[in-house]
């Protein structure tokens, strides 16, 4: 449901039928088109015995947009302005700003019964799962304990510096604080709970430098690594890795996808004929991720042990745990820092996520444009892949020193370098 402007009500065309347009920032507030063509504005409102009432404003040829706004605002309100605002509002040009629509000062709500309404109607449906789980828990452990007792509009910029400044120790977590305030804050005005003109306390915070976290694996260390997994998967005892973990580490290193579009693959996103894999979801929405024939021959062998499987009926996933369901996201990551990565030499401290990142240098370190790594990482900005640049110059520099040294050749020796 957009938000209802002058301009959405210019643009609003006749149907075969009747229609209404809602806003989403002034509930109640509607414009009714009619096949004639006419446009009408009405409010939608409860009365004083709480009955659903909805009443004419006047039609778009009669009232201003600003004094339709002005007279909504006060009906849902239950304040009439004197007939002198009303008649000055009536007078405002196309390009004056909109009375505000925010609720009486004695209204605000408190910043914790706001931040249960953000949740309700914001993060649990416009959000990701994974995301909406954050989100609760910043929530819960961080900005309700310290800010939930007051209102909204009482929160001032030196609060939130303070509390910002007070996360220094964790940079990563304070600018994710910072962030989801500054998304309360925006849905507040957004919804009419604080004026237009209401500077959100979050403005002018300076957020914490991040820190670069990328390890990219060495082809010694790949080397290692794969070695470490063929031998895991054979050996006995407490050493023993299951298939199906081993299974997600290579596909992660071969792919370049997250580890959760590896876990969440079912067959029916697998295409072998175009060596792809179809996502309808993932962090950046539905994409395409292009394989390697290395990589769908693993697929392929993962193919061959489910269908020799006995589960009944048999799982969606091609990569599935012990009991035939998805294999838990926290398991593998447990799996890998305490029975891979810290049982390699040259690994500590490398992250599962890390194995993205070393897909995307080996690329660059093998030619491929930083434009079509973010097409194979999925990335939706530009700017994501720009992280490799330096990466990408090296290779440059080197492919310069190549040529220079041909040259060098050919002016020595008169021939041309076969190299």
């Amino acid at each position: 449901m957009p938000r209802l402007t002058q301009r959405t009500v210019a643009r609003a065309k006749a149907r075969k039928s009747r229609y209404e347009l809602s806003c989403s920032v002034l509930t109640g507030f509607t414009l009714r088109v009619l096949p004639s063509g006419k446009k009408a504005y009405y409010v939608r409102y409860r009365d004083e015995l709480g009955k659903d009432r909805r009443s004419r404003i006047g039609a778009t040829t009669e009232v201003s947009f600003q004094e339709a706004v002005q007279r909504a605002t006060e009906k849902l309100s239950g304040y009439v302005a004197p007939a002198e605002v009303r008649a000055s509002a009536a007078k405002r040009t196309p390009a004056a700003k909109p009375p505000p629509t925010a609720m009486h000062k004695a209204d605000v709500p408190l910043f914790e019964n706001f931040a249960d309404r953000f949740l309700r109607e914001h993060v649990t449906i416009h959000l990701k799962p994974k995301t909406q789980q954050n989100y609760c828990q910043v929530l819960r452990t961080r900005l309700v304990p310290t800010f939930g007792r007051r209102r909204i509009d009482e929160v001032e910029f030196a609060d939130v510096a303070r509390f910002h400044a007070s996360m220094s120790e964790t940079p990563y977590a304070a600018n994710a604080c910072l962030l989801i305030l500054s998304s309360i804050y925006s849905r507040a005005i957004e919804w009419g709970v604080l004026g237009r003109d209401f500077t959100p306390p979050t403005r002018g915070v300076k957020k914490f430098k991040a820190r670069a976290r990328e390890r990219f694996l060495t082809p010694k260390e790949r080397a290692r690594l794969d070695r470490y997994l063929d031998e895991a998967v054979e050996a006995k005892g407490r050493h023993r890795l299951a298939w199906s973990a081993v299974a997600a580490i290579r596909l992660l290193a071969m792919t370049g996808m997250r580890r959760d579009e590896v876990l969440n693959l079912t067959w029916e996103m697998v295409d072998y004929r175009h060596r792809c894999f179809r996502l309808p979801d993932s962090k950046t929405g539905a994409k395409v991720v292009p394989v390697s024939k290395r990589a769908l021959e693993l697929v392929r062998e993962c193919r061959r042990r489910w269908e020799s499987c006995g589960y009944d009926p048999k799982p969606d996933y091609v990569i599935y745990s012990r009991n035939g369901k998805r294999l838990c996201s926290s398991s593998l990551s447990k799996t890998w820092s305490l029975r891979v990565r810290d049982r390699i030499p040259g690994l500590k401290g490398v992250r599962l996520h890390d194995l993205r990142h070393s897909m995307a240098s080996d690329a660059i370190m093998a030619g491929v444009p930083l434009a079509v790594v973010g097409k194979i990482l999925g990335h939706r900005r530009p700017e994501t892949t720009a992280r490799y640049a330096h990466i990408a110059d090296s290779v440059l520099s080197d492919a310069v020193e190549k040529v220079s040294e041909a040259m060098e050749h050919n002016e020595r020796t008169g021939k041309r370098s076969s190299q």
